[in-house]
């Protein structure tokens, strides 16, 4: 079978090529494509890639292309991992937010809204492009930012084979279990919600509740995302736990702050760490894998370090190994994005059934929503079926904040699709992060003129 990651050249392929390629025997798949239309990313990144996939398992056809039919030709399953505008375009939003003394984060309020412009056009195109050459059951895990955004837009048009996938909720869980020092699987918490709007309740171990004693945990707010919230508002959720990126909702001003005293975001931190990366490693042959694996995972590890750090003025509690490419291929896999579609493949075909939070249409799972909404949630998967979680009486606060954004997602998704400008003005008019007719106004005019290769002409 063959499995086709569209986005191929991004900085993260490395670490993706090991996981697809660990457990590529165990689930039938033959050959992985790495698919792009940047050469250069593709050459360096691409090239890692190449590196590790071979020492792991020389047995696997893993292959680079920036043709997009070679690449979706009787495909199996594709992965979504696009940054549109790449590194540039996510400086711009939030160079664009700031003007206006806004969080221009590339998921959350103008910045979502902005790379949703670039994201969205492009992955409809490819979508038809899959559905034409790929294997009739094509699978396409989306992991395009925003993604829960970007899955609606999807689905809306018709792509029921796609579903959105994050890492964020399965890394907290794993980060539950090691305060309670089980094993991946034995700690079961519910996750219901948006992408990066989503909360956390119910937990059981071994089928016990344990969610007083999770919350009274010493750990929870040292060792865990949980570090960035005051106890109390904790108690106000209901003693329900947010997803991180509420931090950008409920700390809006001091993140503001932060950002200025700063003099950029995250986004300018990135684009520079990459830029140097880039720029180090094109002074090394490429017959030297070793000094450019080197180069690369100094940098990645600077990049992992700094998440989060400059919105919050905290360091992550992780530390980072840097590893030789060797010591790289040897090391235990994490897995990340890619552990949530290997995990789903072998679950949905296999008959073994998976929990696992993922973005599906809500199908009466919360029914304050309607059913074609995109839900970020709690599944259970097995041969053929993904099933979401039903989630009752859901706290006021929480599903105030949920109806508003899901509200700004879809006439988001109707004004992209519309080329209508007075539903993106309304959709950021109401956003929590915006809020404000006349920001709202500017900020669409801006963005239309910025990117107009993308969207075309709007009425």
């Amino acid at each position: 079978m063959k499995l086709v990651v569209l986005g191929g050249g991004g900085v993260r392929s490395p670490l993706l090529a090991k996981s697809l390629t660990l457990r590529a025997k165990e689930l039938n798949i033959n050959e992985i494509v790495l698919m792009d239309h940047d050469p250069e990313k593709l050459r360096i990144f691409g090239g890692i890639s190449d590196c590790v996939a071979s020492a792991i398992d020389p047995g696997i056809h893993f292959w680079t292309t920036t043709h997009a039919e070679a690449a979706f030709r009787d495909a199996h399953y594709v992965i979504t991992t696009l940054r549109v505008g790449q590194d540039e375009g996510r400086y711009m939003d939030e160079k664009l937010a700031q003007k206006y003394g806004l969080i221009g984060q590339e998921t959350t309020g103008v910045g979502g809204f902005a790379m949703s412009l670039r994201s969205i056009p492009v992955l409809l195109d490819y979508c038809r492009l899959i559905n034409q050459w790929a294997d009739p059951n094509v699978i396409i895990f989306n992991f395009t930012n925003p993604s829960g955004l970007v899955t609606q837009a999807l689905r809306n048009a018709g792509y029921d084979n796609v579903y959105g996938i994050c890492d964020g909720p399965t890394h907290f869980i794993r980060t539950l279990e090691q305060l309670f020092n089980v094993c991946h699987g034995e700690l079961d918490v519910t996750c219901y919600g948006l992408n990066h709007l989503s909360f956390f309740r119910d937990a059981r171990l071994h089928g016990k509740p344990v969610m007083d004693e999770l919350l009274n945990y010493p750990g929870l707010y040292v060792n865990t995302d949980m570090r960035l919230f005051d106890k109390e508002l904790i108690s106000i959720l209901h003693d329900e736990l947010p997803n991180e990126y509420l931090y950008f909702y409920f700390y809006r001003d001091k993140i503001v702050r932060s950002i200025k005293a700063h003099g950029g975001a995250r986004g300018e931190l990135i684009r520079d760490i990459n830029r140097r990366m880039i720029a180090e490693i094109n002074q090394v042959s490429d017959q030297d894998p070793d000094k450019i694996f080197d180069i690369y995972i100094r940098h990645m590890v600077e990049r992992e370090t700094s998440y989060f750090a400059i919105e919050s003025g905290k360091t992550r509690p992780e530390r980072f190994p840097m590893p030789t490419l060797q010591e790289f291929i040897q090391l235990p896999d994490e897995g990340g994005y890619s552990a949530i579609a290997l995990d789903f493949i072998k679950a949905y075909h296999s008959g073994k059934k998976t929990v696992m939070p993922l973005m599906v249409p809500n199908n009466g799972a919360i029914p304050e929503l309607r059913d074609d909404d995109i839900v970020e949630i709690t599944c259970e998967i097995e041969k053929g079926a993904c099933r979401p979680r039903s989630i009752e009486n859901i706290p006021e606060l929480q599903m105030h904040i949920i109806r508003t954004i899901k509200r700004f997602e879809r006439l988001t998704v109707e004004a992209i699709h519309e080329k209508n400008r007075l539903k993106a003005i309304e959709a950021l008019l109401i956003h929590p992060l915006v809020n404000s007719y006349s920001i709202a106004v500017k900020l669409v005019d801006e963005l239309l003129e910025m990117y107009s290769e993308y969207v075309g002409h709007w009425s």
